[in-house]
């Protein structure tokens, strides 16, 4: 179990003097993360969502400071167990496509990502789960400037899955991605969980955290304002805000009485 125990992460102004001042970004954070279970962390932009994944990894800038625990089955964590723990236990899936290394193939970077995590796989299992991904395998020997934004992301959450790890952090992996595309991506996040990974993942869009999370963690002002199941966001619990937020989307619109997640949901139950 992942725990952020009242956690604050704070940014440093600098008056024109040099004086340093710490301003909160994030205030007094508690969530926990269950083994097995998909949380979605929402909230409008700015609010500190993917700061507070990063804070999980020991990866915040310079300029910012984490105050309050995070915690890993009771255990407090510091900031070199953090890093000894990623790409194992902890794994990170950055919202930008950009952190994939311009210089190397995609397979030697999935290579040196399964080394980095104490991870053997051979090539041709290398190959299945490139393929379980719906990618080609010749997208291994392809460097990331020949790759498309879709194919890119894919390969980042193949990339997380590779190392076994225990805690997928997920930062907007499904960010510019067509629908039907966003939601093949979710469920294999999905069908991950089902064999024992948790999964804490940022999006902007309540729609699909609604269709694939379990629970889903609301970011308000810098503080959790809402810390529920979908189920009971169905049924009309949780703050005025997040519920005006749920009630606009396009499924409770007569206009748009299909979504893609159903038919691709469908769709797979058919192939079943």
């Amino acid at each position: 179990m992942l725990n952020f125990d009242n956690v604050t992460i704070e940014s440093a102004r600098y008056s024109w003097l040099g004086r340093k001042k710490w301003s909160p970004i994030l205030s007094d954070i508690n969530l926990t993360l269950r083994r097995g279970e998909v949380v979605a962390l929402v909230g409008g932009s700015g609010e500190g969502k993917s700061l507070l994944l990063q804070s999980a990894l020991a990866l915040l800038p310079q300029n910012l400071r984490k105050r309050g625990d995070i915690c890993l089955n009771g255990d407090v964590l510091n900031t070199q167990q953090c890093q000894k723990l990623r790409g194992n236990t902890l794994c990170y899936v950055p919202q930008g496509v950009s952190s994939l290394n311009p210089l190397l193939n995609v397979g030697t970077q999935l290579s040196r990502s399964l080394h980095l995590s104490g991870s053997h796989t051979c090539a041709l299992a290398l190959e299945q789960q490139i393929k379980h991904y719906q990618l080609q395998a010749d997208v291994l020997l392809k460097y990331p400037r020949q790759l498309s934004g879709g194919m890119a992301k894919r390969v980042l959450a193949c990339n997380a899955a590779l190392g076994g790890a225990h805690y997928i952090l997920a930062d907007e992996i499904t960010a510019w991605l067509d629908e039907p595309l966003a939601c093949q991506l979710l469920q294999q996040l999905r069908d991950l969980s089902a064999q024992g990974a948790s999964v804490l993942w940022v999006t902007h869009d309540l729609s699909l955290a609604v269709r694939f999370a379990d629970r889903i963690v609301a970011l308000n002002e810098g503080r959790v304002s809402d810390d529920i199941t979908v189920s009971d966001l169905k049924n009309g619990l949780g703050s005025p805000t997040l519920q005006k937020h749920w009630l606009a989307q396009p499924e409770h619109h007569p206009l748009f009485p299909h979504t893609a997640a159903d038919n691709f949901t469908a769709g797979k139950m058919r192939r079943v």
